[in-house]
């Protein structure tokens, strides 16, 4: 990976929480779109959802979010529950600031995708816990364009 990559990667590592789009929207200089494109209830409190973050019609960031209902405020739930935002685009709308806590990190050897998951924590509570994969190889395509 070249430097200009690297700081691309570290630039997103580093956004806030909920300003991973904006982030890439200014890196990459393009639209940047995030789509759910799934979101299942496991348990009558326990929700999985998929979100696909694209930027020049390709998938830069697959993400894996799961949500304990019991935990969040019911006005964030009912945001969640109607699918067309990000978790962190909610949790800006409802003035939540939230801090990241990291899992674990892992780049492949090939360093083509990174996997990064996290905690969104609010008050000492995870109100959500996110499994990123950051595609590097689609990354390079929209920075070298």
């Amino acid at each position: 990976m070249n430097m200009v990559s690297e700081d691309l990667l570290n630039r997103i590592l580093d956004a806030p929480v909920g300003q991973v789009v904006a982030v890439l929207g200014e890196i990459l200089n393009c639209n940047i779109n995030l789509e759910v494109i799934e979101q299942n209830a496991i348990t009558p409190h326990q929700f999985v959802r998929k979100i696909v973050i694209i930027a020049n019609e390709l998938p830069v960031i697959n993400a894996y979010v799961e949500f304990d209902s019991t935990v969040l405020p019911e006005s964030i739930v009912s945001e969640l529950l109607k699918k067309k935002r990000g978790v962190g685009t909610i949790l800006n709308i409802h003035n939540i600031k939230a801090t990241r806590n990291v899992i674990f990190f892992n780049r492949n050897t090939d360093e083509r995708l990174v996997l990064r998951k996290y905690e969104i924590i609010n008050d000492g509570i995870v109100w959500f816990t996110i499994l990123e994969e950051i595609r590097l190889d689609n990354l390079g395509s929209n920075n070298n364009s």
